[in-house]
C-alpha cells in the first residue's frame, strides 16, 4: 500500500512539474504561433498583391512602377501608393485622420479593400460586395501591406501638397478637368449629401445649393472670380461663409469639412479630384 502511495504521489508531482513547465512555456509557444501564422499571411499577401492590384498601386506599393498584365509593358499608375507614411504611420495615420476614420489601421485598409472607393478605379474586392476575393484573402493582403511600414518609412516627413494661391497656377498644372469623373467624386467626396444635385435646388440639405455657382459664384466676394472663390471655398472653407443655408442661417465656422486640403493633397496626383469636381460644377475659368 505504501509504496503505491508514493509511486502515486510522484506521478502527481510529475504530472503537476509538467503541466507547470507547458504554463510557463504557452505564451512563448501561442507567440510563435502567431508570428508564423502572420508570416505565412504576409506571403499569402505579397502573392495575391502581386497578381490583383500591384498593376494600380505599383511593384512595390508606392504608385511609381506599374505593368499591364496582359502585355507586360509598363503603364501610368492609377491607384494611390500605399507603401507610404499617409497611409501607415502612426496608430492613426494620416489618411485615416482625413477621411474622419475611428477604427484601426488594419481596419480602415480592409474595409477599403474590400468596398473599393466609389467615384475611382478602385473596384470592390470582396466576394459579399461582389468581387473576387474571399475576406481570408483580403486579410492577408492587409497584412502584406502593413508589412511595409518601417522605422526608415516612417521617420521621412508626410507629403503635402503645394496648393497655390490661385486656381490658374493650380491649372498650370492640371490644365484640363473631367466633368464626368467629377460628378463621380462630387458624391465621394461627400458633397452631395450636403449641397444636393445640380438638378434640384430642393435637394440642398445642410449646405447651400451648387447648381447655380457658374452665375452667383463671381457675385459672392469683391474682387474674386467666380472660380477663384470655389477654389478657396473648397480648400478653405472658413474664408468665406455663406450667409443663408437651406434650413437656417450658415454656421460659422462653417459645418463644411476643412480637411479637403489633404484628403485632395496627399499625393502629387490627387490634386486632380479638384479640377474635375470644378469641371462638373462649371467652375473651371
Amino acid at each position: 500500500m505504501q509504496v503505491k502511495i508514493i509511486i502515486g504521489t510522484i506521478s502527481f508531482m510529475l504530472t503537476m512539474i509538467i503541466l507547470g513547465f507547458a504554463a510557463i512555456r504557452e505564451p512563448a509557444r501561442l507567440a510563435e504561433f502567431t508570428l508564423a501564422r502572420e508570416g505565412r499571411q504576409v506571403e499569402s499577401g505579397a502573392a495575391l498583391y502581386e497578381s490583383q492590384c500591384a498593376t494600380c498601386h505599383g511593384v512595390d506599393g508606392d504608385a511609381t512602377e506599374c505593368y499591364d498584365v496582359a502585355t507586360g509593358e509598363q503603364i501610368g499608375c492609377q491607384g494611390l501608393p500605399l507603401n507610404y507614411n499617409q497611409l501607415l504611420c502612426g496608430d492613426t495615420s494620416a489618411r485615416m485622420t482625413a477621411l474622419n476614420w475611428e477604427g484601426s489601421k488594419a481596419a480602415f485598409i480592409q474595409a477599403t479593400i474590400s468596398s473599393g472607393r466609389y467615384g475611382t478605379s478602385m473596384p470592390t474586392w470582396a466576394q459579399e460586395y461582389g468581387g473576387p476575393l474571399r475576406t481570408d484573402e483580403i486579410v492577408d493582403i492587409t497584412r502584406f501591406v502593413l508589412n511595409w511600414e518601417t522605422v526608415a518609412l516612417c521617420s521621412q516627413p508626410l507629403f503635402e501638397y503645394p496648393w497655390p494661391e490661385t486656381i490658374e497656377e493650380l491649372l498650370a498644372t492640371f490644365p484640363t478637368g473631367d466633368a464626368a469623373r467629377g460628378e463621380e467624386l462630387y458624391t465621394t467626396y461627400g458633397c452631395s449629401g450636403c449641397h444636393g444635385n445640380l438638378e434640384d435646388p430642393a435637394s440642398a440639405a445642410v449646405g447651400p445649393w451648387q447648381g447655380d455657382l457658374p452665375t452667383t459664384a463671381g457675385t459672392r466676394v469683391e474682387g474674386l472670380s467666380g472660380a477663384q472663390y470655389v477654389y478657396e471655398s473648397i480648400l478653405y472653407p472658413n474664408n468665406y461663409v455663406v450667409p443663408e443655408c437651406p434650413n437656417a442661417a450658415c454656421t460659422d465656422p462653417s459645418s463644411m469639412p476643412s480637411n479637403f486640403p489633404l484628403r485632395m493633397g496627399d499625393s502629387e496626383q490627387k490634386p486632380q479630384d479638384l479640377i474635375d469636381i470644378m469641371a462638373f460644377l462649371g467652375m473651371l475659368p
